[in-house]
């Protein structure tokens, strides 16, 4: 396993979500000032419609991922090189057919949002530039699954956040300038661009040096297209069933309890996307290795980054669990907090889907991409019936209710089943998770109850910031040393990094 491309692979996945974070932070504040408020709501009205069109692509970019990591791993040149020319022009049909969509959407625009869009100023021209710069995200997306394959992740990270850096800072001069909602469209058009300028002249600089031709074969390319059979039904439906609840429960409670369980939503979902990123940063190197039948390296690595992963899953699961109440009053005031019951629901709901999707991922990452899409379909299906059932007679409870049963009982069954069929997933590491999981959650369970007891009784009730720091910094400390006590792995690995430090002194 290469380390160095594991270290670069982290940084891309989350320097990309974090500098988004920052992005979408700063630049509200700029936004509400530099843009007339009715055209920036309808602007983000309109372009959540557009981004509709992103589920056109089938996943083109994944697959070439594990795809090409899976021939390099068996040094396997000439299929890349097919499976690359294949991957292009699959690319090129979706950025046509992303383009054609998203054109069809603009002249519906008026028909989703009971809205003249031609009154708003600049907000035409800035929606037509928006469904260009999302067409050729999806080619970056195809060029980035072609370089990560390739292992060029340091090329892909310095990309992805130089990007998001452009993106900043040319959305500021335009505002500045006085563009008002055009500077956002100009933005993203000039990122994209970036992106795709970037990473191709980065893979042709790869191609060249590793002597590897882009090949463009009929007969490969009309077998590479097969999966997407798959894939494209299973990320669509997958797309439509991630925002179902939301829109079944706008037709059975009070539109002020919709938007107090999205606010609830956000910081859970969030911090998914963070930690769920960690397993993602993993498939390149799964993939190669499996091309180089290093089944040892494999399970080695889901061995060690599964236990660090539980730990992540755990800890954020914890933290919320004692400081949702304090955290939601801090940032949106006061009676925004949607209650424990519901609360501890979704917090149990989203720890489960993080464990299931680092299964689902590593699943991926060893090609099996078929039934995990199949699954996927007839999963979110079913999902779907549920939540319209759930939603209608027990409301915001009942959707939480079914998404914990499916990811419990059906989805971390399921992808958990497949890693440990295909070899991968040992059942000596269930039972050494499990050991553990028995010790963390019951101490930090009562760690955190005499923690919460102990600053409710001496910090005041309205010190909310006060008391979220004080309860994140105190819990974090013990679960730091929690897990020094009874992981030997972990210590090694701290006395191993302290030699390191010291000997790089020394020197």
């Amino acid at each position: 396993m290469d380390k160095k491309v594991l270290r670069w692979n982290f940084v891309f996945q989350y320097g990309w979500v974090l500098t988004n974070v920052f992005n979408s932070i700063l630049l509200l504040p700029f936004y509400i000032k530099y843009i007339e408020v009715t055209t920036l709501g309808v602007w983000l009205a309109a372009s959540s419609v557009l981004n509709w069109m992103t589920m056109v692509d089938p996943g083109i970019g994944e697959v070439l991922q594990q795809k090409i990591a899976e021939l390099r791993g068996k040094n396997e040149k000439e299929e890349i090189g097919k499976s690359i020319g294949s991957g292009l022009i699959s690319s090129s049909f979706i950025l046509f057919i992303a383009a054609a969509v998203g054109i069809i959407f603009y002249f519906c625009l008026g028909l989703f949002l009971k809205k003249d869009i031609s009154q708003y100023q600049h907000l035409s021209m800035a929606l037509l530039i928006t469904i260009i710069a999302t067409g050729l995200s999806l080619v970056s997306f195809t060029l980035t699954g072609i370089n990560q394959g390739l292992h060029n992740s340091a090329q892909v990270a310095i990309s992805s956040i130089s990007a998001n850096v452009l993106f900043l800072i040319v959305n500021l001069v335009f505002l500045f300038m006085g563009y008002g909602v055009m500077s956002i469209a100009i933005a993203n058009l000039a990122r994209a661009s970036f992106l795709n300028i970037y990473i191709f002249t980065s893979l042709k600089k790869l191609l060249n040096r590793e002597r590897i031709n882009i090949l463009f074969n009929r007969i490969h390319f009309k077998k590479f297209i097969r999966i997407f059979s798959f894939t494209s039904a299973s990320k669509i439906i997958s797309g439509l069933s991630y925002s179902i609840d939301m829109v079944v429960l706008a037709r059975y409670i009070a539109p002020g309890m919709i938007a107090i369980y999205e606010i609830n939503k956000r910081p859970l979902n969030l911090t998914n996307t963070l930690i769920g990123r960690h397993s993602v940063a993993l498939m390149p190197l799964i993939s190669h290795s499996k091309g180089l039948d290093d089944k040892h390296a494999i399970i080695q690595l889901i061995n060690k980054q599964f236990r660090l992963y539980i730990y992540g899953a755990l800890f954020v699961a914890f933290m919320f669990a004692i400081n949702y109440f304090d955290l939601i009053t801090a940032w949106v005031g006061e009676g925004k907090y949607i209650g424990d019951n519901i609360l501890f629901l979704l917090v149990i709901s989203n720890f489960v889907v993080l464990i299931a999707y680092f299964m689902s991922n590593m699943g991926y990452a060893l090609g099996d991409i078929k039934k995990n899409s199949k699954f996927n379909i007839i999963r979110n299906l079913f999902y779907g019936v549920f939540i319209v059932i759930a939603a209608r007679y027990y409301g915001i409870i009942g959707t939480v209710v079914v998404s914990l049963t499916m990811s419990l009982g059906i989805d971390l069954f399921f992808f958990s089943y497949r890693v440990y069929k295909m070899g991968y997933l040992q059942v000596a590491l269930m039972k050494k998770i499990a050991g553990i999981c028995a010790i963390i959650i019951p101490s930090s369970a009562v760690a955190a109850y005499m923690l919460h007891l102990l600053i409710t009784n001496t910090i005041p009730v309205d010190m909310h910031f006060v008391k979220l720091l004080v309860n994140s910094a105190c819990f974090t400390l013990f679960f730091i040393l929690l897990l020094l006590l009874i992981d030997q792995g972990l210590r090694n690995q701290l006395r191993f990094w302290k030699q390191k430090l010291v000997v790089r002194f020394a020197l």
